[in-house]
């Protein structure tokens, strides 16, 4: 019997037994663990997200703060980190058949002398004794606090994020990720975002990355007490445009991609309306290495909720540990008719982007993983509706997709069922949906992308590519597109997506639930108004997030940078 191979994205699937070509009628009808009683929701518009310009204007107004307040001589603190000839192989080594990693855009680069302080390093510091590399440049302030400021740079990288460990700010003190561009990101609180101590920043859009600790005065011996922060890695984002074309080739869309590969902004299928504000081009770090998917937000069936579900596949990410570092990048898109792609790192474009999630539900049978994103998308996004329905057996159903195929800007493609296509041994149509490219194509990096029916409703992701010649994605005479099937681990996430109904009880205020299910959560539901968790325990001054002058006008006794109580 001949050998198929399956194809990820640009890669090729491999597994420890082979992947057999079975014919249609030796295909395995398997129509998984669909709910018999099948479901389906409409769309929704995303709620409560920046705007783009909103972002932007956010992120300068922090940078130009940040500038007045790094000390004397931080430019010349730089900790140079280097690619190794190694790396360098690494990234430039062509998907090879056989590979079950996602896109590889990056490495990791740990450093041979971590950098930081503690509270006691820091308090034997006011004379900046102690190694530079160490310490970074340190600076008291007028209010009676600090400044401490580092910067690294890796020759040759479009972005860089830093490894934060041990770090434990208290509340009087905040950190910043930022350039000399114009981009700045934080701020870091507390123990971290998952309070854990450790975890990566957003990504720096420059081949330097500068990080800073601002306390705010007047320092007081708790404040100081445990403090710490340890910078252990840089990531080294080293490709933004992965590849060329072969020579003698026509781009279609952008000059790195198959010429096959349609633009979405030259489509006006109404199938994929929704879907231009759902998907999202995702970059993660998982061991020494950055990778590239791509996936959507997805609706659940509550109406007083709205949770940011996320749906890609299980090959690209299905652990916590690494989901934790995700960033989703949504919008990037490109006007019809280019071939010249802006970079998601062009300024100033800087398409708008989440940091963090975790894993709701994944398995490897129907290649899936619904996440949940630490914080919400930006305003203009869409949550896409879905279909539990099984389609794996429609023959000649219409399919669409928006994806980012070698992290490019959206892309369109068109799928037709074909319930006569030989399938690839471990992947049985039904936990599957094999399908032909009629309009376009996917390559590595569109991972994970839903593909949704002619009503735009989601009815998959992507897994990639059961075929003879799966290295060319163009050749869909001799390829089939394989999506993981929602109606057949349906049972799974719908947990999730279509949850019990809310049982109305008294409702607690700092606890994080909508326990009496009227849409509103702790502090922002009326019922909670006197409550001594949203009163700041019978402080008349200033609750957080109220204007300020001076911490003499906050509960908290802190008015931070921007004008508002902490």
């Amino acid at each position: 019997m001949m050998r198929k191979s399956w194809r990820i994205a640009g890669s090729v699937l491999g597994c420890a037994l082979p992947l057999v070509l079975a014919t249609a009628a030796q295909a395995q009808r398997v129509e998984g663990k669909a709910d018999p009683a099948f479901k389906r929701v409409a769309p929704e518009p995303a709620v409560g997200g920046m705007t783009v310009e909103a972002m932007l204007a956010e992120q300068q107004r922090l940078h130009n703060w940040i500038m007045t307040q790094i000390p004397d001589g931080a430019a010349q603190r730089v900790v140079r980190v280097e690619l190794t000839e190694r790396d360098r192989k690494d990234l430039e080594t062509p998907y090879i058949p056989g590979s079950l990693t996602p896109m590889r855009v990056g490495v990791v680069k740990p450093l041979a002398d971590p950098i930081g302080f503690s509270s006691g390093k820091l308090l034997d510091a006011r004379g900046v004794r102690g190694k530079k590399s160490a310490l970074g440049a340190f600076e008291r302030t007028g209010d009676g606090g600090f400044v401490w400021t580092v910067t690294l740079s890796s020759p040759g990288a479009v972005a860089l994020r830093v490894h934060f460990e041990n770090f434990s700010l208290p509340p009087t003190a905040e950190a910043y990720v930022f350039n000399r561009d114009g981009e700045a990101r934080g701020p870091y609180l507390g123990k971290g975002p998952d309070g854990s101590g450790e975890f990566w920043s957003h990504s720096v859009a420059s081949s330097s990355v500068s990080v800073m600790v601002r306390q705010f005065g007047p320092l007081a011996p708790e404040d100081l007490r445990g403090l710490s922060l340890r910078i252990t890695e840089v990531a080294h984002v080293a490709i933004d445009f992965p590849r060329g074309l072969g020579a003698g080739s026509v781009a279609s869309f952008c000059t790195y991609n198959a010429p096959c590969v349609e633009n979405n902004a030259c489509t006006s299928d109404p199938a994929v309306n929704n879907a231009e504000g759902a998907v999202a081009k995702m970059r993660w770090i998982s061991g020494a290495f950055i990778y590239i998917c791509s996936g959507g937000l997805v609706a659940d069936t509550d109406p007083n909720t709205q949770i940011p579900y996320f749906l890609t596949a299980n090959h690209c990410l299905s652990k916590n540990k690494d989901a934790k570092n995700l960033e989703t990048f949504f919008l990037y898109t490109a006007s019809c008719g280019t071939t010249n792609c802006p970079g998601s790192f062009d300024r100033p474009f800087d398409p708008p982007s989440t940091l963090g999630a975790t894993v709701a539900a994944t398995g490897r049978d129907g290649d899936y993983t619904l996440l949940e994103l630490n914080d919400p998308p930006p305003a203009g996004t869409t949550f896409l509706g879905w279909n539990n329905a099984p389609i794996a057996f429609n023959d000649g159903a219409v399919l669409h997709r928006i994806s980012h195929p070698q992290g490019a800007p959206q892309a369109y493609s068109q799928h037709v069922v074909d319930t006569q296509a030989g399938t690839c041994t471990g992947v049985p149509r039904g936990s599957w949906i094999y399908s032909n490219d009629v309009i376009g194509a996917t390559e590595g990096g569109s991972s994970g992308s839903p593909v949704v029916n002619s009503a735009g409703e989601v009815v998959g992701q992507l897994t990639g590519c059961c075929g003879f010649n799966c290295n060319d994605v163009c050749d869909s005479a001799s390829n089939s597109t394989i999506d993981g099937a929602l109606a057949a681990y349906w049972s799974a996430v719908a947990p999730f997506l279509d949850p019990a109904p809310c049982t109305p009880s008294t409702e607690i205020c700092d606890d994080g639930v909508d326990n009496d299910c009227d849409g509103a959560v702790d502090c922002n539901d009326s019922d909670c108004t006197n409550d001594p968790a949203c009163t700041g325990g019978g402080c008349n001054l200033g609750q957080r997030g109220d204007p300020c002058s001076t911490g003499a006008d906050c509960c908290s006794g802190v008015c931070k940078r921007n004008g508002t109580c902490r």
